[in-house]
Protein backbone atom coordinates (compact mmCIF):
# COMPACT_ATOMS: atom_id res chain seq x y z
CA UNK A 1 0.00 0.00 0.00
CA UNK A 2 2.91 2.08 1.03
CA UNK A 3 4.04 2.05 -2.58
CA UNK A 4 1.04 3.08 -4.59
CA UNK A 5 0.46 5.91 -2.17
CA UNK A 6 4.07 7.34 -2.39
CA UNK A 7 4.16 8.35 -6.37
CA UNK A 8 0.66 9.92 -5.35
CA UNK A 9 2.77 12.13 -2.72
CA UNK A 10 4.86 13.77 -5.20
CA UNK A 11 2.22 15.20 -7.63
CA UNK A 12 1.45 18.27 -7.50
CA UNK A 13 -2.43 19.37 -6.30
CA UNK A 14 -3.87 22.31 -7.19
CA UNK A 15 -2.75 25.67 -6.32
CA UNK A 16 -4.02 27.44 -3.69
CA UNK A 17 -2.79 30.40 -1.71
CA UNK A 18 -0.13 29.37 1.09
CA UNK A 19 -2.32 29.72 4.33
CA UNK A 20 0.33 31.32 6.80
CA UNK A 21 0.02 31.05 10.69
CA UNK A 22 -0.51 33.75 12.76
CA UNK A 23 0.32 34.52 16.28
CA UNK A 24 3.81 33.28 15.82
CA UNK A 25 6.92 34.91 17.06
CA UNK A 26 9.05 36.70 14.71
CA UNK A 27 11.49 34.31 14.51
CA UNK A 28 9.14 31.60 13.82
CA UNK A 29 7.47 34.02 11.17
CA UNK A 30 10.68 34.55 9.47
CA UNK A 31 11.17 30.38 8.92
CA UNK A 32 7.55 30.17 7.78
CA UNK A 33 8.59 32.64 4.86
CA UNK A 34 11.51 31.05 3.97
CA UNK A 35 9.79 27.67 4.18
CA UNK A 36 7.68 28.36 1.77
CA UNK A 37 10.49 29.65 -0.82
CA UNK A 38 12.33 26.43 0.17
CA UNK A 39 9.58 24.15 0.57
CA UNK A 40 7.89 24.56 -2.68
CA UNK A 41 9.13 23.22 -5.69
CA UNK A 42 6.95 25.51 -7.85
CA UNK A 43 9.10 29.00 -6.35
CA UNK A 44 12.51 27.10 -5.44
CA UNK A 45 12.43 25.21 -9.17
CA UNK A 46 12.13 28.64 -11.40
CA UNK A 47 14.79 30.37 -9.14
CA UNK A 48 17.04 27.42 -8.96
CA UNK A 49 16.50 27.77 -13.05
CA UNK A 50 17.53 31.76 -12.86
CA UNK A 51 20.28 30.88 -11.20
CA UNK A 52 22.06 28.90 -13.24
CA UNK A 53 21.04 31.02 -16.12
CA UNK A 54 22.49 33.74 -14.52
CA UNK A 55 25.70 31.80 -13.90
CA UNK A 56 26.14 31.06 -17.71
CA UNK A 57 25.66 34.80 -18.84
CA UNK A 58 28.62 35.78 -17.42
CA UNK A 59 30.97 35.77 -14.34
CA UNK A 60 29.27 37.97 -12.66
CA UNK A 61 25.87 37.30 -13.78
CA UNK A 62 24.42 37.46 -9.98
CA UNK A 63 25.54 40.77 -9.21
CA UNK A 64 24.74 42.57 -12.36
CA UNK A 65 21.00 41.28 -12.27
CA UNK A 66 20.57 41.63 -8.53
CA UNK A 67 19.40 45.21 -8.52
CA UNK A 68 16.13 43.95 -11.36
CA UNK A 69 15.77 40.71 -9.04
CA UNK A 70 15.06 42.85 -5.90
CA UNK A 71 13.01 45.30 -7.65
CA UNK A 72 10.86 42.53 -8.79
CA UNK A 73 10.21 41.00 -5.67
CA UNK A 74 9.50 43.93 -3.95
CA UNK A 75 6.96 44.66 -7.28
CA UNK A 76 5.74 41.25 -6.78
CA UNK A 77 4.74 41.73 -3.45
CA UNK A 78 2.46 44.70 -3.96
CA UNK A 79 0.64 42.68 -6.29
CA UNK A 80 -0.05 39.62 -4.38
CA UNK A 81 -3.08 41.04 -2.83
CA UNK A 82 -4.38 41.66 -6.32
CA UNK A 83 -3.67 38.32 -8.17
CA UNK A 84 -5.65 35.17 -8.18
CA UNK A 85 -5.04 31.10 -8.31
CA UNK A 86 -3.86 31.39 -12.25
CA UNK A 87 -0.32 33.11 -10.86
CA UNK A 88 1.04 29.89 -9.34
CA UNK A 89 1.88 29.21 -13.25
CA UNK A 90 4.06 32.00 -14.09
CA UNK A 91 6.61 31.17 -12.20
CA UNK A 92 6.68 27.93 -13.95
CA UNK A 93 6.11 29.20 -16.81
CA UNK A 94 8.97 31.80 -16.04
CA UNK A 95 11.81 28.87 -15.51
CA UNK A 96 10.44 26.77 -18.01
CA UNK A 97 11.83 29.49 -20.34
CA UNK A 98 15.01 30.19 -18.75
CA UNK A 99 15.58 26.35 -18.67
CA UNK A 100 15.16 26.23 -22.25
CA UNK A 101 16.83 29.08 -23.10
CA UNK A 102 19.84 28.30 -21.18
CA UNK A 103 20.34 24.54 -22.39
CA UNK A 104 20.42 25.64 -26.27
CA UNK A 105 20.46 29.56 -26.53
CA UNK A 106 24.30 31.64 -26.05
CA UNK A 107 23.29 33.35 -23.17
CA UNK A 108 26.10 35.63 -23.10
CA UNK A 109 24.50 37.41 -26.39
CA UNK A 110 21.22 38.17 -24.67
CA UNK A 111 22.93 40.90 -22.28
CA UNK A 112 20.13 43.39 -20.64
CA UNK A 113 17.68 40.84 -21.25
CA UNK A 114 18.72 38.58 -18.84
CA UNK A 115 18.49 41.46 -15.85
CA UNK A 116 14.64 41.82 -17.28
CA UNK A 117 14.11 37.34 -16.83
CA UNK A 118 15.53 37.94 -13.25
CA UNK A 119 12.98 41.02 -12.44
CA UNK A 120 9.91 38.71 -13.72
CA UNK A 121 10.92 35.93 -12.03
CA UNK A 122 10.99 37.23 -9.01
CA UNK A 123 8.03 39.38 -9.26
CA UNK A 124 6.40 35.98 -9.95
CA UNK A 125 7.64 34.14 -7.19
CA UNK A 126 6.76 36.45 -4.51
CA UNK A 127 3.14 37.09 -6.29
CA UNK A 128 2.95 33.54 -6.56
CA UNK A 129 4.34 32.68 -2.77
CA UNK A 130 1.67 35.61 -1.00
CA UNK A 131 -1.40 35.27 -3.87
CA UNK A 132 -4.34 36.96 -2.47
CA UNK A 133 -2.58 37.61 0.97
CA UNK A 134 -3.32 41.63 2.03
CA UNK A 135 -0.95 44.02 3.55
CA UNK A 136 -2.18 43.84 7.04
CA UNK A 137 -2.45 40.11 6.99
CA UNK A 138 0.88 38.76 6.15
CA UNK A 139 3.53 40.54 8.68
CA UNK A 140 7.04 41.83 7.98
CA UNK A 141 8.97 38.86 9.03
CA UNK A 142 7.17 36.27 7.17
CA UNK A 143 7.82 38.60 4.11
CA UNK A 144 11.51 38.85 5.14
CA UNK A 145 11.91 35.39 5.35
CA UNK A 146 10.56 35.00 1.91
CA UNK A 147 12.66 37.55 0.26
CA UNK A 148 16.31 36.53 2.38
CA UNK A 149 15.24 32.79 1.72
CA UNK A 150 14.97 33.50 -2.52
CA UNK A 151 17.94 35.68 -2.47
CA UNK A 152 20.28 33.44 -0.61
CA UNK A 153 18.91 30.46 -2.58
CA UNK A 154 19.46 32.04 -5.80
CA UNK A 155 22.64 33.69 -4.71
CA UNK A 156 23.75 30.54 -3.44
CA UNK A 157 22.69 28.01 -6.64
CA UNK A 158 24.35 31.12 -8.75
CA UNK A 159 27.57 30.99 -7.07
CA UNK A 160 28.21 27.18 -6.91
CA UNK A 161 27.22 26.49 -10.99
CA UNK A 162 30.29 29.89 -11.36
CA UNK A 163 32.72 28.31 -9.07
CA UNK A 164 32.01 25.19 -11.23
CA UNK A 165 32.31 27.00 -14.50
CA UNK A 166 35.47 28.67 -13.38
CA UNK A 167 37.30 26.47 -11.94
CA UNK A 168 36.92 23.48 -14.64
CA UNK A 169 37.19 26.19 -17.48
CA UNK A 170 36.34 25.16 -20.96
CA UNK A 171 32.96 23.22 -22.83
CA UNK A 172 33.15 20.33 -20.46
CA UNK A 173 31.62 22.31 -17.32
CA UNK A 174 29.52 24.67 -19.39
CA UNK A 175 27.39 22.14 -21.16
CA UNK A 176 27.13 20.35 -18.13
CA UNK A 177 25.15 23.16 -16.39
CA UNK A 178 23.23 23.24 -19.81
CA UNK A 179 22.38 19.97 -18.86
CA UNK A 180 21.49 21.08 -15.93
CA UNK A 181 19.11 23.17 -17.31
CA UNK A 182 17.67 21.57 -19.28
CA UNK A 183 16.85 18.78 -16.56
CA UNK A 184 15.35 21.60 -14.45
CA UNK A 185 13.14 22.54 -17.50
CA UNK A 186 12.22 18.69 -18.24
CA UNK A 187 10.73 19.12 -14.71
CA UNK A 188 9.08 22.30 -15.19
CA UNK A 189 7.67 21.00 -17.79
CA UNK A 190 5.73 18.14 -16.26
CA UNK A 191 5.03 19.96 -12.83
CA UNK A 192 3.40 22.86 -15.47
CA UNK A 193 1.31 20.12 -16.96
CA UNK A 194 0.14 18.83 -13.44
CA UNK A 195 -0.47 22.00 -12.41
CA UNK A 196 -2.81 23.31 -15.48
CA UNK A 197 -4.23 19.67 -15.20
CA UNK A 198 -5.56 20.00 -11.64
CA UNK A 199 -6.02 16.69 -9.38
CA UNK A 200 -7.51 13.45 -10.99
CA UNK A 201 -10.74 13.01 -9.91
Amino acid sequence: MKRLVLPLILVPGAANAHAFSTGADAYGAFLEGAGVILGYPALILPLATLAVALALWKTEGMVAAWPAFLIGQVIGMALAPLVGLWIALVPLAFGLVLGALSAIAPLERLGPAMPVFAGLTGAAVMAAALEGHSFTEIGVAIRLGLFVAANIATAALAGVVRVILDRWDGQVARIGARIAASWLAAILVLYLAFAVAGPAV
